[in-house]
């Protein structure tokens, strides 16, 4: 049984990773860490998970432990999660990490994109990039995973057969992507207040969205080859999921059965 703690537990995606590992025979939840103040029961803040989890939250801490977890999800955002995730594989503990704070082997790419200067490059090297379809044999072994981001994920794994080859050109892509509103957090905005987004759809971000260096630096791993593509992120009036449709042109002439 692997004992698994999660910082950040006040998040959608919280959420979510709490519904499977409740379902998961060899896994057993044994904390929860919020940036909240007092120590409030999970079911307050997700009413849904019921008598089905009857933990308190505590701090962000290795002693905030109330059992030592031997693996630990950080569903922190970007820029705050590696302010707290040392500590953890400091102690000894295998963190998954949700944010895009140690998918950049190159810090200076992350700074770039992310705007804040990355506090713990020691850490780096060490990380492997979550995607199993292309990672599945290091992620086995890895004490630190950086789970990919959500558009980027949803672009690799449409592209990742094409490029192999490739069966398509690499300088040509475009991958028109539409998201739901819970992808931007729990955190209400103006972009994401009901009377703004509903009955819409809107892109956002054209051009200079974050995501875009990742599903570049992705992709072209794939390829082994620089790959150059344009990202389109849209705001759909869903509460989750992805679409992305992507347009490539083919190295040469084949039929739908043969790209198949």
């Amino acid at each position: 049984m692997t004992k698994v703690g999660i910082i950040g537990a006040t998040a959608y995606s919280s959420l979510e990773l709490m519904k499977i590992l409740l379902r998961h025979p060899e896994a057993k939840i044994v904390y929860l860490g919020v940036r909240r103040e007092g120590s409030p029961k999970i079911a307050s803040i997700f009413p849904c998970l019921g008598k089905l989890l009857d933990l308190a939250c505590t701090g962000l801490t290795p002693a905030d432990m109330p059992e030592k977890a031997d693996l630990v999800f950080s569903t922190l955002p970007p820029t705050i999660s590696m302010q707290f995730i040392p500590p953890f594989l400091d102690a000894g503990v295998k963190v998954v990490d949700f944010s895009a704070d140690y998918r950049f082997k190159d810090k200076q790419l992350y700074e770039k994109w992310y705007g804040a200067t990355h506090s713990d490059v020691g850490h780096l090297p060490m990380a492997v990039y979550g995607l199993p379809e292309m990672f599945r044999a290091e992620i086995k072994h890895a004490k630190l995973v950086a789970n990919p981001g959500c558009y980027p994920t949803s672009a690799a794994l449409g592209l990742l057969p094409l490029v192999k080859d490739p069966l398509i050109d690499l300088d040509d892509i475009i991958v028109d992507a539409k998201s739901g509103v819970s992808g931007a957090g729990r955190e209400p905005t103006e972009a994401t207040h009901y009377p703004e987004c509903n009955e819409s759809i809107a892109a956002y971000k054209v051009g200079n969205h974050r995501h875009q260096p990742e599903i570049v630096e992705t992709v072209s791993h794939a390829a082994h080859a620089k790959v150059s593509l344009w990202f389109t992120p849209h705001l759909t009036p869903m509460d989750r999921g992805i679409l992305s449709t992507i347009y490539a042109n083919l190295k040469q002439p084949l039929a739908e059965d043969a790209v198949r």
